[in-house]
């Protein structure tokens, strides 16, 4: 198993690092974490820009909770560095820590408290606590004022999260998958309560999520975490640009074998008569040609820009075909 995919595979890990350092409001470089024997980051590097929205993805046990505990200042990091508005996270002088704003999906909320009192509670505890942004917040999220937590939906719970957090103001904002089990119309609200901070307060978020198709309308920037290590980080617009998917119905009894398709065609996947290629390399040659020249029985051949769910899906397949597993 490569540890590692190569520029010349199509992917380039290290791309989230190639921004002047002092433009991250959030840093990872070389992070490596372990648990006694297990090792579950592994040389992790990437960087979030002032007022960007990176979206971190990666099948479960991928790291990516290890990794925001780090950010959070829970853990510290076995190997390497991380920094969070220019400080160690476990060090953040108070008056940066309260600029960094942090939702779990497992978000623990006082169940007895009105959402009335717990702002009341928690506003003397951030200086930039701005009460009109979270009047603007209650409204959008249509969140009853005081009814108590306790007798809150799920998803009125995470939106009364997500309203704490933006109403102070961060600078950074880590959300660790902040959609799940959400309706809809529950996810558009919080969506647009994120995007109006980006847009208006030049927040930096690093948003983990299951929900690709959420992650493919927000992010500026993706990361893909397998195993550990990271194995894409580059703008969204250069992965969309960069792949191709390729779903090919073959004629009834034709066979293709994936070892003799071009090394850069990825994740060769056959359902039935049904099989699909991701492609990495459709810039550098005539690729109608090789197609049709890998595909000589082909019934119909349709080619299309890969969305993140295709990448996400493909590059878990290469991996485990290349010896990966669990």
């Amino acid at each position: 198993m490569r540890d590692r995919w190569t520029a010349a595979d199509g992917f380039d890990a290290g791309a989230g690092v190639g921004m002047a350092e002092e433009a991250a409001t959030l840093l990872v470089r070389n992070v490596s974490h372990r648990y006694g024997a297990r090792t579950v980051l592994r040389g992790v590097d990437f960087a979030v820009a002032e007022g960007s929205l990176y979206a971190l993805l990666g099948p479960n046990g991928a790291g990516k909770t290890t990794l925001l505990r780090i950010l959070v200042g829970l853990l510290r990091p076995t190997e390497g560095e991380a920094s969070v508005l220019g400080y160690a996270p476990h060090a953040l002088p108070p008056e940066h820590r309260a600029r960094v704003g942090y939702v779990a999906e497992s978000v623990a909320l006082p169940g007895s408290m009105t959402l009335d009192a717990l702002e009341a509670f928690t506003s003397p505890l951030y200086p930039t606590w701005d009460p009109v942004r979270a009047d603007e917040l209650r409204d959008r999220f249509r969140l009853p004022r005081r009814l108590r937590i306790r007798r809150m939906s799920r998803g009125e719970r995470m939106k009364v999260a997500v309203l704490l957090a933006l109403a102070s103001r961060p600078r950074v904002l880590i959300l660790d998958e902040p959609f799940t089990g959400m309706d809809a119309v529950v996810r558009e609200d919080l969506v647009q309560g994120v995007l109006s901070s980006v847009s208006d307060e030049g927040t930096s978020v690093l948003l983990c999520s299951h929900d690709i198709g959420e992650l493919e309308r927000l992010a500026d920037h993706v990361g893909v975490l397998d195993r550990g290590r990271l194995v894409v980080s580059e703008p969204m617009d250069v992965l969309r640009a960069r792949f191709r998917q390729i779903d090919v119905l073959m004629a009834p009894g034709a066979f293709v074998d994936p070892a003799r398709l071009p090394p850069h065609w990825l994740a060769a996947a056959r359902a039935g008569r049904r099989v699909s290629v991701l492609v990495t390399d459709h810039g550098t040659d005539d690729l109608e040609a090789r197609v049709a020249e890998a595909f000589p029985l082909a019934e119909r051949v349709d080619v299309r820009r890969a969305s993140l769910r295709d990448v996400f899906v493909g590059l878990a397949r290469a991996r485990l075909g290349s010896g990966g597993g669990r």
